[in-house]
């Protein structure tokens, strides 16, 4: 019963009885208003979305907005569920290279309450400081900002995270290396290339006893690689070009037994090449350049099955080796600028499957094979240097070489054959 008290109207507390078909009843302007059931059903749906909303934990749900502040990720939308893979939080089919998830997972039983598991923003110009705020979703097991314009250190905030991914691939990151990062002992993916990473790498890394991908490429890196490193038996990739570390190229990189690819070129470290690389039976990727020292050609007996082999600048000295001959399934080959000697002879005669062979830069000698006619082979390197070696009269037919209009001043008093089908191209022909 409503009365008007003081010139005002008061509520007074009156048993109000409603029947037990659904009916709302309320005090509305001193009129009982009476509502029907539909509305019920609306206010009932109403609970349900309210319910879902709350599927994440509220302090997740108030992380993942500071996280978007701090990043300028602005289509996240947070009037759904997180975790409903809706469009927002789960781009399908997007363009090669651009990918947007936020996933979660660590479910109760009943599934009322789950939690984020994996955030992955790759090529989405976000521009920002790394958010500390990471570390308030505890079940995040893969952090993924790869080529966006974000700056600062990795925070040590961070240090909490049950991390097994790990990708800042190029932003803009600076400073070092926590060592902290080496408490992620399930991490497998550490992945800081193409940033403005600095200093010396911490020992703690060494700890990593899950690690398979360590891609450190285009840093500042400096210093010798830690001794414990030779922990890191499961690694398969190990990426550490153009940095400026310092001291010789470990031994103990014959630990990694489980290596595909070891790429040091241009990385600081000098030579001579640890002989013991002929233990990477698994190994089908070496490219070491720009090492300091002289040695021998390295004993590469025993890992045949390479299809990647670059040894630029290395200081090796003397003829190639016999050996060679068996790396049946090369596809690209660079021993350009060292100081080889001696004849190509058939050394390389069984390697069909090289399609592009440097050999620019030593002081081989004597003619080329018949097994290397332009005609049958995929070269690169200026036309002129390949007058000098055959000749005034060469056939680029059946070639596949790159354009390089440039290149047509260099053919000096080479003739050059176009009457082939299709494209006779002027390019690079290496030796």
């Amino acid at each position: 019963m409503l009365t008007r008290h003081g010139g005002r109207l008061q509520n007074e507390v009156s048993s109000i009885t409603c029947s037990q078909e659904v009916v709302i009843c309320q005090n509305f302007g001193g009129d009982m208003v009476k509502h029907s059931g539909v509305f019920l059903l609306f206010l009932a749906l109403g609970f349900v979305f309210q319910s879902v909303k709350t599927r994440l934990p509220p302090e997740e749900i108030e992380a993942l907005k500071t996280i978007a502040r701090a990043i300028n990720k602005t289509n996240w939308d947070f009037s759904v569920d997180p975790c409903s893979q809706e469009l927002s939080w789960v781009t399908p089919n997007a363009l090669v290279g651009y990918e947007n998830s936020v996933w979660c997972n660590n479910c109760s039983n009943d599934g009322s309450v789950c939690h984020v598991t994996s955030i992955v923003l790759k090529s989405q110009n976000l521009v920002g400081m790394l958010p500390p705020e990471m570390a308030k979703l505890p079940f995040l097991q893969e952090i993924d900002l790869t080529r966006n314009y974000i700056y600062g250190s990795i925070p040590k905030e961070w240090a909490v995270l049950p991390l097994v991914n790990f990708s800042l691939l190029g932003n803009r990151i600076s400073g070092q290396i926590p060592s902290w990062i080496g408490n992620f002992t399930n991490l497998r993916n550490l992945v800081l290339e193409a940033n403005q990473l600095m200093g010396s790498l911490p020992e703690q890394l060494g700890h990593l006893n899950s690690l398979e991908l360590f891609q450190l490429l285009s840093n500042f890196f400096s210093g010798e690689l830690p001794d414990t490193f030779a922990n890191l038996t499961k690694l398969k990739y190990f990426l550490i070009r153009s940095n400026n570390f310092n001291g010789k190229i470990s031994q103990f990189i014959q630990n990694w037994t489980q290596l595909l690819r070891l790429d040091l070129q241009a990385s600081g470290l000098q030579g001579p090449i640890p002989s013991g690389l002929s233990r990477l039976k698994k190994l089908d990727d070496l490219r070491i350049s720009d090492i300091v020292g002289n040695s021998g050609f390295p004993q590469l007996q025993g890992i045949e099955q390479l299809q990647y082999l670059t040894l630029r600048n290395c200081g090796i000295s003397g003829v190639i080796p016999k050996f060679m001959d068996n790396f049946v399934n090369l596809k690209r080959l660079d021993l350009s600028f060292n100081k080889l000697s001696g004849s190509i002879s058939t050394t390389f005669q069984n390697l069909l499957h090289t399609n592009v062979m440097f050999l620019t830069g030593n002081n081989l000698s004597g003619p080329v094979p018949d097994w290397m006619l332009l005609s049958k082979n995929n070269m690169c390197d200026y036309l002129s240097k390949l007058c000098i070696i055959v000749g005034d009269f060469f056939d680029i037919c059946n070639e596949v070489l790159k354009i390089f209009p440039y290149s047509r001043s260099l053919l000096g008093n080479c003739t050059l054959i176009t009457t082939c089908s299709g494209y006779a191209f002027l390019g690079l022909i290496c030796f």
